[in-house]
């Protein structure tokens, strides 16, 4: 196939989501339909997480929102408009961990709320609904539990879920949001810090504890602002890869008649199994979603071109068995899209979302198409075989059994490629033990600088805006780790 006729069979694909037809004696009929999942969200998670410079000092997660932030953010979202998201999830646009006692007064910087608000606006310039990242008598609480003893318990970071003033605190939130700036919908995360466990709380079934926030939360939200996209995440209400009870199924499905989405993210695989995941959906009210089937979360201190992982199949491969369940969401993981392995996971992953039904190996040829416009078909290839080839290699040496035996928990959704705490960059935690062996890290390497030494062949066949050449670096940055691990280890 030639540049012209990939270029003609791209443009009557799944970019826009429309069906294609044939005409048959006169009448259409329809050839294709979509598989397009409703909730197709670009998940920040935090602000700096798409970041396309280093902060190698700030420690997680890092509240700064300055010209860089802004402008990655932006960039992020245009790579989503371009490859089929319709929601951009966030956390961090005005605090982190601590909102002050007056909490309009965390939306009173003006230059702040100047960038927050571009960054809304060019979300919803692009057709993309912004989703506030709202924490759930957690996250955002910290200062109010100092300072407010009848919402104190004996987790820190986590009002009591018993006190009345407790979710006056959180309408208070709520309300403050709601009158500051135009947001389309809220993600409810009431777990990832824990919860109360005084008294009054403690003899709660977690899941039904955490149930009973966010039908409350959400339909507070529904009382003040009915057209908003409500989202409750599961993050921290089960075991990983342990089902759920039937008396606590009972609960998730009360507070699916509340929500639009429950997440069962999946950070060391989702809490419904596998197996009994379409059963379960079929029992709700609401959507169901994941966060992909795997992901990296990229420490905010490492250098963008530090790491080249592609995972386009991994992922690719949920997202279609998922649609198949009846799932109809996925929160994907954001990056920055400088680093050519994030931008391509991204962009596959958009596309995927919008059409299940595509081949992988396709989507990601036209991705290559799009993002690095080849001159001919072969260049194109070749580049598509590079992202398949390091992917393949890096996870034919990944051991699940290996895995489980260090850590005595499922293999993970979200992978850490650096320290996610600490105040410098930190070592290479994707390529260590257990996730990589001495063997593994030195197929990856051989791999890498083999498709390092291809590449540089046919670098010039590319209009590709230094995308060829940040590949490059990606991965002499991660072979560099490689030896100096192999280095560290005599």
């Amino acid at each position: 196939m030639n540049r012209r006729d990939f270029l003609t069979r791209v443009s009557t694909a799944s970019l826009g989501g429309f069906a294609s037809t044939r005409h048959i004696f006169g009448q259409s009929t329809p050839i294709h339909k979509p598989r397009r999942y409703k909730h197709r969200v670009q998940f920040g998670a935090w602000i700096n997480d798409m970041r396309n410079e280093a902060l190698p000092r700030e420690n997680w997660p890092c509240k700064i929102l300055d010209d860089s932030t802004e402008k990655s953010i932006i960039e992020c979202l245009e790579l989503g408009r371009q490859t089929g998201f319709n929601q951009f999830d966030v956390f961090g646009l005005f605090a982190t961990d601590s909102y002050p006692l007056d909490i309009k007064r965390a939306f009173a910087d003006k230059q702040r709320k100047t960038r927050v608000n571009r960054i809304l606006k060019a979300a919803r310039d692009r057709g993309i609904k912004n989703i506030f990242g709202l924490g759930v008598y957690s996250w955002g609480f910290d200062e109010i539990i100092q300072h407010d003893p009848s919402v104190r318990g004996p987790n820190k970071h986590a009002m009591c879920g018993s006190a009345p003033e407790s979710f006056q605190w959180q309408t208070k939130l709520i309300d403050v949001i709601l009158a500051e700036i135009d947001v389309d919908g809220f993600h409810l995360e009431s777990a990832d810090l824990g919860r109360c466990t005084c008294e009054r709380c403690a003899p709660i079934n977690n899941v039904q504890y955490h149930c009973r926030l966010n039908a409350q939360t959400a339909d507070y939200i529904r009382s003040q602002a009915s057209d908003k996209v409500v989202s409750s995440i599961m993050l921290g209400w089960g075991t990983w890869g342990q089902d759920f009870t039937d008396e606590e199924k009972v609960h998730l499905v009360d507070l699916s008649r509340h929500v639009d989405i429950l997440w069962d993210q999946g950070h060391f695989q989702t809490y419904i199994p596998h197996a009994k995941r379409q059963e379960f959906i079929q029992t709700l009210h609401c959507d169901y979603g994941t966060s992909g089937g795997f992901w990296n979360y990229h420490s905010v201190r490492w250098d963008r071109m530090r790491w080249f992982l592609p995972y386009v199949k991994r992922t690719g491969q949920h997202i279609k068995t998922l649609y198949d369940q009846g799932g109809r969401g996925v929160m994907f993981y954001q990056g920055p899209t400088i680093n050519p392995a994030v931008e391509v996971n991204i962009a596959c992953g958009g596309r995927l979302l919008s059409d299940a039904g595509r081949a992988v190996d396709d989507v990601l040829a036209e991705v290559v198409e799009l993002l690095y416009r080849p001159k001919d078909a072969f260049a194109r290839q070749q580049l598509v075989e590079l992202f398949l080839r390091a992917e393949n290699t890096y996870f034919d040496h990944w051991s699940d059994e290996r895995i489980i035996a260090s850590s005595e928990r499922p293999p993970p959704g979200e992978q850490l490629i650096g320290p996610l705490f600490g105040t410098t960059p930190g070592r290479p935690i994707y390529l260590s033990e257990p996730y990589l062996d001495e063997h593994g890290r030195q197929a990856f390497k051989e791999s890498l600088l083999s498709a390092y030494d291809e590449l540089s062949k046919i670098e010039r066949r590319f209009t590709d805006q230094g995308r060829v050449q940040r590949i490059k670096k990606c991965i002499i940055g991660t072979v560099s780790d490689i030896e100096t691990l192999a280095s560290a280890r005599g």
